[in-house]
């Protein structure tokens, strides 16, 4: 597995899961049929930049560092600019294709970004489907989305 399928995975997991220690990171991983060491896992907790925060339980647990709107700005910048393909609307769709390898990661971000405007967002390998609530944000969503070009 290379290891940016290692780290989708462990940010899936963090989401799914209450991970407290390292060991745990690397046993659920392993359950899943991924063979990695503690210090394979110590060396994604770093470059994934996860932090610690207070578990529903008790203790803590691994995370996400929250991103400020600037830097998903910027990130999402990046990412289209690199990777844009094309991109229309139609109803309440919005339809952004890309090189391949890139619709997940721009999906990611556009989720978070425009959380208020979508109904729901599905990506494959290069196309993202956004559909929003309404035709309005539609509107909006894609208007945005044109600024990033």
């Amino acid at each position: 597995m290379k290891k940016e399928e290692r780290h989708q995975l462990i940010i899936q997991l963090l989401e799914e899961e209450n991970i407290q220690k390292q060991e745990e990171l690397v046993t659920a991983l392993q359950n899943r049929n991924i063979a990695v060491t503690q210090a394979t896992v110590s060396r994604d907790i770093k470059e994934l930049k996860l932090i610690k925060v207070p578990a529903t339980g008790g203790g803590y647990r691994y995370s996400l560092p929250v991103e400020s709107d600037e830097e998903m700005n910027e990130k999402l910048t990046k990412l289209i600019k690199n990777a844009f393909v094309s991109l229309d609307h139609m109803d309440k769709f919005v339809v952004l294709k890309t090189l391949p390898g890139n619709a997940s990661a721009i999906a990611n971000l556009i989720d978070k970004r425009f959380a208020e405007e979508l109904f729901a967002i599905l990506n494959d390998d290069d196309n993202i489907l956004m559909i929003t609530k309404t035709t309005q944000a539609r509107e909006h969503l894609f208007q945005e989305l044109q600024k990033y070009i």
